[in-house]
């Protein structure tokens, strides 16, 4: 992957700055906005994948980026049903120290059980939240490839998918992570700092706050070249027979 030209590729762009802006007034809208922006993400891995100079679109027709993000994320949320059959058992089972009455030892043995099996159903929680994390760019990629919400839930094929790109797939949500951290903290440091200076620090420091939004959209559209990239590569792969 080319993690250089993912982080500079908005900035190649020659109206980066009005289409940036743009899409961090539009996330500004409630539900509208996150739908329109993930679509807005999707026509950018479709662009990437062609081979585009310049992938960045133009902010136009939103009703389509609307429903693209809206399709990818009901997707997504059908795959996060087997962390609701995880954690569902967990209040459940919390419950059973109750049903010894007054028995203490009783209650006490139903307690120790009622711990190892929440313990247990906890880890593969956590087993399948990343699983769930590495998930997420297959799905938007094959809803990218194809525009048809059916091709998400192809369970075998998503997974297929997944594996043959394990490698890019782990590499893009580390580097999602690590930038999101970093530009995070040195944010939030230097917001607390000038909070500490009286009156220009006090207006400077909500305005800094404001960047944030703009570093969200970017890390959103960053995120989608690398996936983007994935798509091409992946279709360059000849299919073995």
């Amino acid at each position: 992957m080319d993690i250089g030209k993912a982080f500079g590729f908005v900035f190649e762009d020659e109206d980066w700055v009005s289409k940036l802006l743009l899409g961090s007034v539009i996330l500004l809208i409630p539900i509208f906005g996150m739908f329109a922006l993930i679509g807005y993400t999707i026509a950018i891995i479709r662009n990437v994948k062609a081979g585009d100079p310049r992938p960045l679109p133009v902010w136009q027709d939103m009703g389509r980026y609307f429903m693209d993000g809206l399709m990818f994320w009901v997707a997504n949320l059908l795959y996060t049903l087997p962390m609701w059959i995880f954690a569902c058992p967990i209040a459940v089972i919390w419950g059973l120290p109750a049903l010894a009455g007054e028995s203490e030892d009783l209650m006490a043995i139903l307690a120790g059980v009622s711990g190892i099996v929440s313990l247990g159903l906890a880890c593969l929680m956590s087993l399948y939240g990343i699983v769930l994390a590495l998930l997420m760019p297959v799905l938007q990629i094959r809803y990218a490839e194809t525009g048809e919400f059916g091709d998400c839930l192809r369970v075998g094929e998503v997974f297929r998918f997944l594996f043959a790109n394990i490698g890019p797939i782990i590499i893009s949500q580390a580097l999602m992570w690590v930038t999101g951290v970093v530009v995070g903290v040195v944010f939030s440091v230097v917001v607390g700092v000038l909070s500490m200076i009286p009156i220009c620090g006090w207006i400077l420091a909500p305005v800094l706050g404001l960047l944030m939004l703009p570093f969200g959209v970017w890390l959103m559209l960053f995120s989608a070249h690398l996936y983007g990239q994935i798509a091409q590569r992946d279709s360059a792969v000849p299919v073995m027979a």
